[in-house]
């Protein structure tokens, strides 16, 4: 018998929380995704159509829509998606249910590469740039721990309190758990309207208002950041009209800059109106992997990167999110998370950022390791 839980909870830009338990009926991705694969999930999807869906879709399941075929596997050997029709559902209004007092083991995290391999990766990465290859990629590495959690829903409670980010989750498959405190929305729509909001640009939080307001402007200002925004924006917005009616895309919001507990992100918006009967699979295929995880060109990045990187992403780079009764559905970009299998008692946390031209690989390494903080301190 499947075991199953998620817990997406409330946020103002969300508008609701769930917990989700127990399985009336599922559709499961294993290894190597195909768009056969996607065609039996819309079958499926139509069958349970009016009813309350769960989903989480690793970040290779997606590859069959850029014609790429995944030649590494993760390290925590979750399958590649699962769909979920939940026994039970509670709508949540507010965070009552979160309890933070449970105790914590400490892992230590290792990383994968050192930073010396790491800035060798990405001189290989600046050759690709320099020949036109890519314009930009998102180069992502690895920390990984041997761990034997008992209470990993409970520790996920801990580090969302600590660190209440907008589209954070936890979701458990059997022995697959995903603790997540993501900032970041993928896509989600309201009756015909479609909004995704790619994060790109971040920066620290300052030591006191003044300096925390010095260093939003900074970012907001800062060239290298801007253009990572700009071209990603592009590309979601491109994405989006193999959907879209015509004319309907546009951009709402152009290098927003938010304020998390730990860091500044600069977030753009990008919508887009679709057809009453567009179907959910198609503005998958359109649109993921999402934009803000590629590059520009997206195949080519995903391909050059799936070549550098030192583990398939799995769920990392993927994404969870719910459909509603209505149809309406929302998804974040997974990030910021610890990966687990209590079987392998094994985790991992993927990190990565934006490269171009412009990056400095110290200051890149320097990134990755700020936005692992979240997930590393609380445990402390």
């Amino acid at each position: 018998m499947n075991t199953f839980l998620c817990h997406l909870p409330y946020s103002k830009e969300r508008g609701l929380g769930i917990i989700a338990k127990g399985v009336r009926d599922c559709f499961v991705f294993t290894d190597n995704v195909t768009e056969k694969d996607w065609n039996q999930l819309e079958s499926w999807l139509q069958k349970w159509k009016g009813q309350w869906i769960l989903s989480i879709s690793g970040f290779e399941s997606g590859f069959c829509f850029l014609q790429i075929s995944a030649s590494k596997k993760d390290i925590t050997q979750a399958p590649q998606g699962v769909w979920v029709v939940p026994q039970e559902m509670e709508v949540l209004v507010n965070n009552n249910l979160l309890d933070t007092n449970s105790s914590v083991n400490q892992p230590h995290f290792g990383g994968v590469e050192t930073a010396m391999q790491y800035q060798s990766e990405l001189s290989k990465i600046h050759n690709h740039l320099l020949k036109g290859d890519i314009y930009e990629t998102n180069y992502c590495t690895y920390l990984q721990s041997e761990m034997d959690w008992t209470n990993p829903y409970d520790i996920w409670k801990k580090l969302y309190t600590a660190n209440p980010a907008p589209f954070a989750g936890y979701w458990q498959w059997n022995h697959h758990h995903l603790l997540c405190l993501s900032p970041e929305r993928f896509i989600q729509k309201i009756d015909h309207q479609i909004i995704s909001q790619p994060i790109k640009g971040t920066i620290k939080r300052g030591e006191n208002p003044t300096l925390d307001n010095d260093l939003k402007n900074q970012l907001l200002h800062h060239p290298k950041e801007r253009n990572e925004n700009v071209m990603i924006v592009d590309l979601v917005r491109n994405d989006l009209s193999r959907v879209a009616t015509k004319g309907s895309v546009k951009v709402k919001e152009l290098f927003g800059i938010y304020t998390f507990p730990k860091l500044h992100h600069m977030i753009s918006t990008v919508e887009c109106q679709v057809n009453a009967d567009e179907k959910i699979t198609n503005i998958f295929r359109a649109t993921f992997p999402m934009g803000s995880m590629t590059g520009v060109p997206k195949k080519r990045a995903v391909e050059l990167m799936h070549k550098y990187e030192k583990s398939a992403r799995g769920w990392y780079s993927g994404t969870m999110g719910y459909i509603q009764p209505s149809g309406d559905f929302d998804f974040n970009v997974i990030i910021r998370s610890i990966q687990y299998n209590h079987e392998l008692k094994t985790g991992k946390i993927g990190i990565g950022s934006a490269i171009t031209l412009q990056s400095n690989p110290e200051s890149e390494w320097n990134e990755c390791w700020l936005k692992a903080q979240s997930l590393i301190q609380p445990l402390s």
